[in-house]
Protein backbone atom coordinates (compact mmCIF):
# COMPACT_ATOMS: atom_id res chain seq x y z
CA UNK A 1 0.00 0.00 0.00
CA UNK A 2 1.07 3.30 -0.92
CA UNK A 3 0.39 6.58 0.98
CA UNK A 4 1.52 10.04 -1.50
CA UNK A 5 0.96 13.63 -1.16
CA UNK A 6 2.63 16.83 -0.77
CA UNK A 7 4.64 17.85 1.96
CA UNK A 8 2.71 18.42 5.00
CA UNK A 9 -0.28 16.65 3.36
CA UNK A 10 -0.62 14.39 6.33
CA UNK A 11 0.29 11.09 4.56
CA UNK A 12 2.71 10.28 7.38
CA UNK A 13 -0.42 11.01 10.19
CA UNK A 14 -2.21 8.32 7.72
CA UNK A 15 0.46 5.95 7.27
CA UNK A 16 0.84 5.78 11.18
CA UNK A 17 -2.54 5.43 11.52
CA UNK A 18 -2.89 2.45 9.21
CA UNK A 19 0.18 0.78 10.79
CA UNK A 20 -1.54 0.90 14.27
CA UNK A 21 -4.85 -0.27 12.93
CA UNK A 22 -3.37 -3.16 10.66
CA UNK A 23 -1.32 -4.24 13.62
CA UNK A 24 0.49 -7.27 13.61
CA UNK A 25 0.01 -7.60 9.58
CA UNK A 26 1.61 -4.67 8.02
CA UNK A 27 5.27 -2.93 8.40
CA UNK A 28 6.30 0.79 7.39
CA UNK A 29 8.71 2.34 5.52
CA UNK A 30 9.23 5.89 4.88
CA UNK A 31 10.82 7.31 1.47
CA UNK A 32 12.48 9.85 3.59
CA UNK A 33 14.86 7.70 4.71
CA UNK A 34 16.36 7.65 0.96
CA UNK A 35 17.42 10.86 0.73
CA UNK A 36 20.71 11.11 -0.98
CA UNK A 37 23.55 12.16 1.65
CA UNK A 38 24.31 16.48 1.05
CA UNK A 39 27.63 17.17 -0.42
CA UNK A 40 29.97 18.92 1.97
CA UNK A 41 29.91 22.57 1.68
CA UNK A 42 26.89 22.29 -0.19
CA UNK A 43 24.07 24.55 1.78
CA UNK A 44 20.66 22.77 2.09
CA UNK A 45 19.03 25.87 0.98
CA UNK A 46 20.79 25.02 -2.35
CA UNK A 47 18.83 21.68 -2.69
CA UNK A 48 15.35 20.97 -3.78
CA UNK A 49 14.42 18.29 -1.53
CA UNK A 50 11.27 17.75 -3.29
CA UNK A 51 12.74 16.76 -6.45
CA UNK A 52 12.99 13.16 -7.99
CA UNK A 53 16.82 14.15 -7.84
CA UNK A 54 17.16 14.75 -3.95
CA UNK A 55 16.12 10.27 -3.68
CA UNK A 56 18.09 7.25 -4.06
CA UNK A 57 15.48 5.53 -6.29
CA UNK A 58 17.00 2.69 -6.70
CA UNK A 59 17.89 1.67 -3.34
CA UNK A 60 14.18 2.40 -2.66
CA UNK A 61 13.09 0.25 -5.89
CA UNK A 62 15.17 -2.62 -4.39
CA UNK A 63 14.17 -2.43 -0.84
CA UNK A 64 10.46 -2.15 -1.98
CA UNK A 65 11.33 -5.63 -4.24
CA UNK A 66 12.71 -7.27 -1.29
CA UNK A 67 9.82 -6.69 0.83
CA UNK A 68 7.27 -8.31 -2.04
CA UNK A 69 9.06 -11.06 -2.25
CA UNK A 70 9.41 -12.03 1.56
CA UNK A 71 13.09 -10.62 2.17
CA UNK A 72 13.75 -8.09 5.78
CA UNK A 73 15.54 -5.10 4.47
CA UNK A 74 18.18 -2.30 6.46
CA UNK A 75 16.71 0.93 5.78
CA UNK A 76 18.82 3.89 6.90
CA UNK A 77 17.72 6.51 8.79
CA UNK A 78 18.54 10.40 7.58
CA UNK A 79 18.71 13.32 9.96
CA UNK A 80 17.11 16.34 8.93
CA UNK A 81 19.86 17.91 11.43
CA UNK A 82 22.36 17.09 9.24
CA UNK A 83 21.20 15.75 5.55
CA UNK A 84 23.19 13.04 5.61
CA UNK A 85 22.46 9.24 6.74
CA UNK A 86 23.43 8.39 9.97
CA UNK A 87 26.14 6.18 9.85
CA UNK A 88 25.73 2.61 11.15
CA UNK A 89 22.37 3.55 12.00
CA UNK A 90 19.54 1.25 10.20
CA UNK A 91 15.61 0.28 11.02
CA UNK A 92 14.61 -3.22 10.38
CA UNK A 93 11.91 -3.86 8.18
CA UNK A 94 10.05 -7.07 7.86
CA UNK A 95 7.93 -8.16 4.85
CA UNK A 96 4.46 -9.10 6.29
CA UNK A 97 1.04 -8.97 4.67
CA UNK A 98 1.03 -5.32 4.12
CA UNK A 99 4.22 -2.97 3.32
CA UNK A 100 2.44 0.55 3.83
CA UNK A 101 5.10 2.72 2.21
CA UNK A 102 4.87 7.06 2.75
CA UNK A 103 6.54 9.66 1.14
CA UNK A 104 5.99 12.71 -1.66
CA UNK A 105 7.45 10.83 -4.74
CA UNK A 106 5.93 6.93 -3.91
CA UNK A 107 4.24 6.53 -7.18
CA UNK A 108 6.82 9.12 -9.35
CA UNK A 109 8.47 5.93 -11.51
CA UNK A 110 6.40 3.19 -13.00
CA UNK A 111 8.45 0.60 -11.74
CA UNK A 112 7.08 1.86 -8.20
CA UNK A 113 3.75 1.70 -9.25
CA UNK A 114 3.83 -1.75 -10.47
CA UNK A 115 4.47 -3.19 -6.81
CA UNK A 116 1.46 -1.74 -4.72
CA UNK A 117 -1.81 -3.73 -4.81
CA UNK A 118 -3.34 -0.17 -2.98
CA UNK A 119 -2.30 3.67 -3.60
CA UNK A 120 -4.26 6.28 -1.91
CA UNK A 121 -2.84 9.78 -2.38
CA UNK A 122 -3.41 12.50 0.29
CA UNK A 123 -5.49 15.74 -1.03
CA UNK A 124 -4.47 18.73 1.33
CA UNK A 125 -5.35 22.39 0.68
CA UNK A 126 -2.02 24.54 -0.33
CA UNK A 127 -2.06 27.07 2.66
CA UNK A 128 -2.79 23.88 5.25
CA UNK A 129 0.16 21.87 4.04
CA UNK A 130 1.93 25.23 4.49
CA UNK A 131 1.32 25.77 7.76
CA UNK A 132 1.68 22.36 8.76
CA UNK A 133 5.49 21.95 6.82
CA UNK A 134 5.92 25.68 9.38
CA UNK A 135 4.78 24.06 12.13
CA UNK A 136 7.35 20.89 12.02
CA UNK A 137 10.48 22.35 10.36
CA UNK A 138 10.68 25.07 13.18
CA UNK A 139 9.56 22.36 15.73
CA UNK A 140 11.60 18.77 14.60
CA UNK A 141 14.26 20.24 12.34
CA UNK A 142 15.33 23.49 14.11
CA UNK A 143 14.71 26.21 11.29
CA UNK A 144 13.68 29.71 10.88
CA UNK A 145 10.37 30.55 9.33
CA UNK A 146 12.32 32.89 6.83
CA UNK A 147 14.32 29.95 5.59
CA UNK A 148 10.75 27.64 5.49
CA UNK A 149 9.18 29.78 3.91
CA UNK A 150 11.86 30.79 1.32
CA UNK A 151 12.02 26.94 0.68
CA UNK A 152 8.57 26.39 0.06
CA UNK A 153 8.29 29.82 -2.60
CA UNK A 154 11.42 28.10 -4.52
CA UNK A 155 11.46 24.71 -4.44
CA UNK A 156 8.45 22.70 -2.31
CA UNK A 157 5.84 24.75 -4.28
CA UNK A 158 6.97 24.18 -7.59
CA UNK A 159 7.89 20.79 -7.32
CA UNK A 160 4.00 20.26 -5.94
CA UNK A 161 3.05 20.94 -9.63
CA UNK A 162 5.33 19.17 -11.58
CA UNK A 163 6.15 16.26 -9.80
CA UNK A 164 3.70 15.39 -6.69
CA UNK A 165 0.25 16.65 -7.87
CA UNK A 166 0.72 14.79 -10.84
CA UNK A 167 0.60 11.62 -9.47
CA UNK A 168 -2.99 11.85 -8.41
CA UNK A 169 -3.98 10.03 -11.78
CA UNK A 170 -1.87 7.07 -10.59
CA UNK A 171 -3.57 6.74 -7.52
CA UNK A 172 -6.88 4.25 -6.54
CA UNK A 173 -8.23 6.34 -3.93
CA UNK A 174 -8.02 10.01 -2.54
CA UNK A 175 -8.51 10.89 0.63
CA UNK A 176 -9.44 14.35 1.01
CA UNK A 177 -8.30 15.55 4.72
CA UNK A 178 -5.73 13.23 5.45
CA UNK A 179 -5.58 11.86 8.99
CA UNK A 180 -8.67 13.54 9.62
CA UNK A 181 -10.74 11.84 7.24
CA UNK A 182 -12.10 8.66 9.83
CA UNK A 183 -14.27 7.12 7.04
CA UNK A 184 -11.96 7.34 4.41
CA UNK A 185 -9.52 5.57 6.99
CA UNK A 186 -11.96 3.06 7.90
CA UNK A 187 -12.87 2.23 4.12
CA UNK A 188 -9.20 1.87 3.14
CA UNK A 189 -8.66 -0.38 6.64
CA UNK A 190 -12.00 -2.91 5.92
CA UNK A 191 -10.83 -2.92 2.03
CA UNK A 192 -7.29 -3.86 2.87
CA UNK A 193 -8.57 -6.62 5.86
CA UNK A 194 -10.93 -8.08 2.84
CA UNK A 195 -7.80 -8.06 0.83
CA UNK A 196 -6.01 -10.33 3.32
CA UNK A 197 -8.67 -12.57 4.22
CA UNK A 198 -9.39 -12.97 0.63
CA UNK A 199 -5.72 -13.96 -0.43
CA UNK A 200 -4.80 -15.85 2.58
CA UNK A 201 -8.38 -18.45 1.95
CA UNK A 202 -6.44 -18.87 -2.03
CA UNK A 203 -3.11 -19.81 -0.56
Amino acid sequence: MSIVGGSGSGKTTVAKKMNEKLKDFSSLIKMDNYYKDLPPGVDPQDINFDSPAAFDFDLFYEHLKDLKVGKTVQVPHYSFITYRKEPGIYHEVTPKDVIIVEGILVLYEERFRSLFDLSVFIDTPDDERLLRRIERDMKERKRSIESIINQYRKYVAPSFKSFVAPQKYYADLILPEGGFNDVGLGIIYDATIQKIQTEKKEV
